[in-house]
């Protein structure tokens, strides 16, 4: 099975800390990948097993054996879960346990790092262009409605 939904130690990702994303690194992974099979005919139902209670390519809609009752028996994986724990460092040093679904991978950076507010025009009026002002709205007067009555 490649482990694709579970994250690799040494790993930039962005980890929950009171309630807000911070930048950290994967120190220690403790694995367990719950797999949602549905058995083949002629068994019927499903069960979720972990991954060394499967044989075969463990990809979704992919048949493979999976452990009942101590035989192997033709499965359908519906589903796969990373419910591992990871271990974390953030980078002031504070070091967390968190749930896969508390970390993510950390995407591209969509900033130059090297660019700083100094280098934008906010600090030098001079460069602004046209000023920005805002108009104000005019308020809409409401219409009195009168009832008249013709009888």
């Amino acid at each position: 099975m490649s482990d694709s939904s579970v994250l690799e130690v040494g790993t930039e990702v962005s980890a929950k800390y009171r309630g807000a994303f911070c930048e950290a690194t994967i120190k220690s992974v403790k694995k367990l990948v719950k797999i949602r099979i549905s058995w083949c005919k002629p068994l019927s139902g499903s069960a979720t097993l972990t991954q060394d209670n499967i044989r075969g390519e463990i990809k979704i809609q992919n048949t493979v054996e999976a452990r009942k009752d101590g035989s192997w028996v033709r499965a359908t994986v519906l589903k796969i879960t990373d419910a591992s724990t990871y271990t974390v460092v953030f980078d002031d040093g504070d070091e967390r346990t968190l749930g896969r679904n508390s970390v993510c991978p950390q995407g591209a950076k969509h900033f130059n790092e090297e660019m700083t507010l100094d280098h934008l025009p906010l600090t030098n009026p001079e460069n602004f262009g046209t000023p920005v002002i805002l108009e104000k709205k005019k308020k809409k007067k409401k219409k009195k409605v009168l009832c008249v009555d013709t009888t």
